[in-house]
């Protein structure tokens, strides 16, 4: 019988502050599971759970050397929800401020899809190397069957 790993999603990675990472080239983002109006100290939110692979630079970028978040909560209003339904899958996007529709309210931040086809591949090339080092990991681990 093979068995299938699956990890469990557990806040580990902190909150996200988007104000800490704004001129990032891109993000990939990978959506574990999201909670609408989850209760927080500070009132229900909504909240994502994912892993957030953040590329800071082009240099990053290029050398395949992001900064990894595992088990990262986000629970911005405009971005949490733009991320339920990617819950079991990834994106990558960017972030972008609109400004507020309220006189005296603070800009939203969002999420914006990355329209550079070089960083998205590049990006692609990073998750498709990093998928190929764990299956090759898989592969060489021993067998306890025999």
């Amino acid at each position: 019988m093979t068995l299938n790993f699956v990890e469990i999603p557990t806040a580990g990675g902190g909150w996200f502050k988007p104000a800490d990472v704004k001129d990032a080239v891109a993000f990939l983002i990978e959506v574990n599971s999201y909670e609408a109006q989850r209760p927080t100290p500070n009132g229900p939110k909504d909240s994502a759970l994912c892993d957030v692979t953040v590329f800071k630079s082009a240099e990053a970028l290029a050398a395949h050397s992001p900064e990894i978040n595992r088990g990262m909560r986000i629970e911005q209003t405009l971005l949490a929800r733009d991320l339920e339904k990617v819950v079991g899958n990834a994106t990558i996007v960017k972030l972008d401020q609109v400004p507020p529709k309220r006189p005296g309210a603070h800009p939203a931040w969002v999420w914006r899809p990355v329209n550079d086809a070089s960083v998205r591949q590049a990006v692609i090339e990073y998750a498709k190397a990093r998928e190929a080092a764990v299956q090759a990991a898989v592969a060489d681990a021993p067998s306890f069957d025999d």
